[in-house]
Parts: C-alpha cells; sequence; structure tokens
C-alpha cells in the first residue's frame, strides 16, 4: 500500500503533460485491479501504450498465420497476468511493470526475423499433504512452428517442467510433521543471437521443506531451421573445449578473489566436465554466458556465478556451418 501511495502522490506533483498518460484502452471502462491500477500509474500507462505499438507493428508484418498465432500467444499472456499478479499494491505493482517489460522485449525479438512461433504453456498446481502445502507456477516455451520438427524439444521442455513440479509436491515419506510451505516457481526469458536460433534461457526457485530455497538457471538453443536442440560441438569448431575452459578459468578465478569457491573445480579437467554440459551455455547477439549454478563450483553461501565471453572472443571459434555461424 505504501508502494501505491507513493505513486499517487507522484502523479498529483507531474507536469500536465506527464499526468496525461494514456494506456491503450479507455480507463472510463477499466474494471479489473490491474486495469485500475495501470490508468493511476503514468509509468504503467506509458507501458501499456508502448505493448500495444509494439505488438502493433509486428503483427502488421505478419501473414495472417503468424498474426492469429500471436494473438492467441497475447491472449494467454494477459490470462496469466491476472493469475499471477496478485497481492498488495506494491506487489502488483513489480509484477506489472516486470510484465510489460518482458512482453515487449519478447514482441521485439519475436519481429527480429522470421517469426518463430513461440508460445507460453504454464503448469500451475496447488494442494496440501498433511501438515505442508504445496503451490506450483511454472511456464515454459513450446515451438509451434512447422517449418521443422519441434516435438522433440517441445517434450524435453514439458518432461522438464512436470518431473520438476513433481519433486515439488510432498510425498508421504517426507517429514511433514510441522507445518511448512513448499513452492516452485519456475519462469522462461528469449534471446535471437543470429535470426535462426532461439537461446532459452529457463530460471527455477524452489523450497522443499529444507534449510533454505534452491534457484538455478539453465539454457536451451534452438535451431529454427532443424528443430534441434544445438550442443557446444554443433556451435563451436573442432579444438573449442580447451578455448573455453581457458577463457572460463580466467575469470572464475578473479572472481574467486571476492568469493571465493571450490579450488577443485577450477582444474582443467574438472572444469571441462562442467562445460560439456550444454545447458551451461546461454547464447545472446553480443556474448555468450556461461552458468555455473549453486553447489556447482562453490558453497551454497557464495551464490551463482556467471561468465560473459564477449562475442569478438566467441566468433573465431564458431563453426562455419554451425547454428550460429551468422555471428561470424
Amino acid at each position: 500500500m505504501k508502494r501505491l501511495i507513493v505513486v499517487l502522490t507522484a502523479l498529483v506533483a507531474l507536469p500536465a503533460a506527464a499526468q496525461q498518460a494514456k494506456p491503450s484502452f479507455d480507463c472510463a471502462k477499466a474494471s479489473t485491479d490491474i486495469e485500475k491500477l495501470v490508468c493511476g500509474s503514468p509509468e504503467l500507462a506509458r507501458a501499456d501504450a508502448a505493448l500495444a505499438a509494439t505488438y502493433g507493428a509486428l503483427a502488421a508484418k505478419l501473414d495472417a498465420k503468424a498474426k492469429d498465432h500471436l494473438a492467441r500467444d497475447e491472449t494467454r499472456w494477459i490470462v496469466r497476468r491476472s493469475h499471477e499478479c496478485v497481492g498488495t499494491a506494491a506487489l502488483m505493482y513489480d509484477c506489472v511493470k516486470y510484465g510489460y517489460e518482458e512482453r515487449i522485449n519478447r514482441l521485439k525479438l519475436f519481429g527480429d526475423g522470421p517469426y518463430p512461433f513461440i508460445s507460453t504453456q504454464t503448469l500451475a498446481k496447488q494442494g496440501r499433504v498433511r501438515q505442508a502445502s504445496y503451490k506450483i507456477a511454472a511456464s515454459y516455451p513450446q515451438f509451434d512452428g512447422t517449418s521443422a520438427d519441434f516435438a522433440a524439444v517441445n517434450k524435453r521442455f514439458a518432461d522438464d517442467t512436470a518431473k520438476a513440479a513433481a519433486e515439488a509436491v510432498p510425498g508421504k515419506d517426507d517429514d511433514l510433521d510441522r507445518e511448512q510451505a513448499w513452492s516452485y516457481d519456475q519462469d522462461f526469458s528469449l534471446a535471437r543471437p543470429v535470426p535462426t536460433a532461439i537461446s532459452v534461457q529457463m530460471s527455477f526457485f524452489s523450497f522443499t521443506g529444507g534449510a533454505h530455497p534452491n534457484g538455478a538457471a539453465s539454457a536451451t538453443l534452438v535451431d529454427l531451421r532443424t528443430g534441434k536442440v544445438a550442443r557446444p560441438d554443433d556451435v563451436f569448431a573442432e579444438g573449442w573445449l580447451k578455448r573455453i575452459v581457458d577463457l572460463a578459468h580466467a575469470d572464475l578465478e578473479r572472481q574467486f578473489r571476492e568469493r571465493p569457491g571450490f579450488d577443485d573445480a577450477l582444474k582443467p579437467d574438472n572444469l571441462a566436465k562442467l562445460l560439456r554440459d550444454s545447458r551451461r551455455y546461454s547464447f545472446y547477439k553480443d556474448k555468450l554466458t556461461l552458468i555455473f549454478n549453486r553447489y556447482d563450483i562453490g558453497p551454497y553461501v557464495v551464490g551463482p556465478y556467471n561468465v560473459d565471453i564477449p562475442a569478438d572472443r566467441l566468433k573465431p571459434l564458431l563453426r562455419a556451418d554451425g547454428p550460429l555461424a551468422a555471428l561470424q
């Protein structure tokens, strides 16, 4: 509530031109809590108008099939937002603001090359087992395009989500003699390093009755030309692993000076073993981010580590016939 009061107070103090910020819908007909919140905040009103403009610009470039897919995904996004952005005024504000930012970025990505036909799927569930309640809110991507066979990659995302969600449901053998609340939250973001590939970054947060919650991230590079997951050997030329290990080692050694991790993890053979895992590779236009989650190379309290490798250092390692060859 304090957050909403601050927002409304700031609104009164704004110049007349700023107060006239309008969303894409008629505020006189606002009926939901989210619509009323947007109408009461110039920042959210401008974000809504920006989303509508971004959506319109993308839709204008699409054929009928892609435009229909985009409209259905937009409807799902609105429905999902109404379910997720609840609670106090401050929580709603932050959720709606973040949602606009994410959606605008995603629509811009959809327009950067051929429309990728990606929709958001959700898995939501809640219940109670003895003294433990649980709540699951998970989203994951589905590739709906017909230019390639995406069945295997879609199954991978769906199966991984179902498995992780099942692990967040208390079982009969768990210690449930005290009141506790289990949860599993999963979301994803997208990057498009080249027009013909999508990098999916998954984020996970769970609490299953232990001493502390746990968060993690993973990445998957999908080749839109083949419909398959691209692994490091598909992306990089021969001899890539040693070079990636050297780059990662130098950066992690620097990070360890401030946040000490496991020294053994930096041994070349151990680091090479970790870096054979394709889910550590999150590709962007300007860089590659290597993901090291909690416990991978350091204790829980230290947190995760990321290593960023700029595109100019990455380009010499790329295969000329690989999915990211256009970066060269």
